[in-house]
């Protein structure tokens, strides 16, 4: 044999010898998602990117809602490696690159729902390597058993029942409803917040009314506070509050949800006018500002002209605010006559008026700091 032909010998040999080491891959053929390899039982593979060009295929079968992170790793010094994630519908959804060639590269996404998820790796070089590299898939679950991401699902609270929950996955919002049969004060409060290497959650309560209906919120001033919502309710019936993350993060551990109330119950219907609840001359009259803006009215019958005297007393105090009384005064005709205000918060208010004609004549109640106080003032006239 000449050595030429020697030579065109050997190199085909080569070849086919290079070639048969390259198939010895035992997750081939992978290279389209419709014949990923499956994962769901080793969690590992070492595979080789050949030819140039090459992207292995890899599936995964998840059970729960949790963590997904695929790794890669032992990677051939030349290739710049590339993680794709697909979903259930082999849907791509968001990718992981190295920095650098031969570096590792770390991909970690939520998983929202149970099914078969897929992970594509590639080299950005476009090259081919006869060394293998390591894939090592694992998963972490993070199971919020209440399926109550739409306010339509709320999981219903009592007062003072403390709820532990995740924020999970990303951009989730826990809905809750509560049934207050009364008028009165109701306190949400969000704590133990959760914090991750990657930042803390910044935590937002929303309050909604009976028909779903978005009223107020509160946000937290700073990723890892605590937050509280405190506000008057005025009907009784059921209410819905929203707890959700403003930095739009997942976190693997629970916040804490506790929602109070305290009865505030007036047990007259007069904040309006035609409502005023009847009173007699030198009675002693209990009554509650509540809530904010409430005006109480009363009514009363004179059967004789001469002078009249409505006094408002133990008007309510509290460290954040005191009441700033005023009694306005009006005629048989509901027709507005006068009126009297305290000159400082938490000061007794006294309205003198003459009485021309006898008949009814009616009184408002109200604060000038349209605040809202859990405990009762005084009123009578004489």
């Amino acid at each position: 044999m000449s050595r030429s032909l020697l030579t065109v010998v050997l190199f085909f040999v080569a070849v086919l010898s290079s070639a048969a080491g390259q198939q010895a891959d035992a997750n081939e053929p992978n290279n389209e998602i419709g014949d990923a390899t499956d994962l769901s039982s080793s969690q590992s593979a070492s595979s080789s990117i050949y030819p140039a060009g090459d992207t292995d295929f890899y599936m995964i079968f998840v059970e729960s809602q949790g963590i997904l992170q695929a790794q890669l790793s032992n990677v051939p010094a030349e290739m710049k490696g590339r993680i794709d994630f697909y979903g259930r519908n082999h849907e791509w959804i968001t990718r992981k690159d190295a920095e650098n060639p031969g570096e590792g590269v770390v991909l970690t996404v939520d998983i929202g729902k149970p099914g078969w998820y897929y992970f594509a790796v590639g080299d950005l070089n476009g090259g081919s390597y006869g060394s293998d590299y390591s894939l090592t898939l694992s998963f972490e679950p993070v199971i919020d058993e209440e399926p109550n991401g739409e306010i339509g699902d709320a999981t219903e609270v009592q007062p003072a029942e403390t709820v532990d929950a995740y924020t999970f996955p990303a951009g989730d919002v826990d809905f809750y409803k509560i049934f207050l049969n009364s008028s009165g004060i109701l306190k949400a409060s969000l704590s133990n917040v959760p914090a991750a290497i990657a930042g803390s959650m910044k935590g937002r309560i929303d309050l909604y009314g009976k028909n779903m209906n978005w009223i107020t919120r509160k946000d937290a001033e700073n990723p890892g506070d605590d937050v509280v919502l405190t506000i008057d309710i005025g009907t009784p019936g059921w209410y819905y509050l929203g707890v959700g993350d403003l930095n739009g993060g997942s976190y693997n551990s629970t916040y804490e949800f506790l929602a109070t109330f305290e009865p505030v119950v007036d047990v007259e219907p007069d904040n309006e006018i035609a409502d005023a609840t009847d009173i007699q001359k030198g009675s002693d009259i209990k009554g509650f500002i509540f809530p904010a803006g409430d005006v109480d009215f009363y009514k009363i019958y004179i059967d004789a002209p001469g002078p009249l005297q409505a006094s408002l007393n133990n008007v309510p105090k509290s460290t954040k605010a005191s009441m700033k009384g005023r009694i306005d005064f009006y005629g048989k005709n509901y027709n507005w006559i006068t009126r009297m205000d305290a000159e400082k918060p938490g000061d007794s208010v006294l309205l003198k008026v003459d009485i021309g004609k006898a008949g009814w004549y009616y009184f408002g109640i109200g604060d000038l700091n349209g605040g809202s106080y859990d405990m009762q003032y005084s009123f009578s006239v004489t």
